[in-house]
């Protein structure tokens, strides 16, 4: 069996937020299904974003929640 993960972050605006993010997971749900994958579920993840750059090596770093969709072959 092979899996696929997926991150997903929807791109929203103030104007109807859920059902923006919805119809994106939607999309990106049936165009993977469409490549021969099956949806299995999605799944958040916590982690920690460390800064780059010019003058942020020593930021600290910033807890993010990441949602994933995970698919099987």
């Amino acid at each position: 069996m092979e899996t696929k993960v997926i991150p997903f972050v929807p791109s929203v605006t103030d104007v109807n937020p859920a059902g923006a993010a919805a119809t994106q997971l939607q999309d990106l749900i049936n165009t993977t299904i469409s490549e021969g994958w099956e949806f299995v579920t999605i799944t958040s993840m916590s982690t920690s974003v460390k800064a780059t750059g010019c003058g942020k090596s020593n930021a600290p770093a910033i807890k993010t929640s990441i949602q994933l969709l995970i698919f099987k072959k």
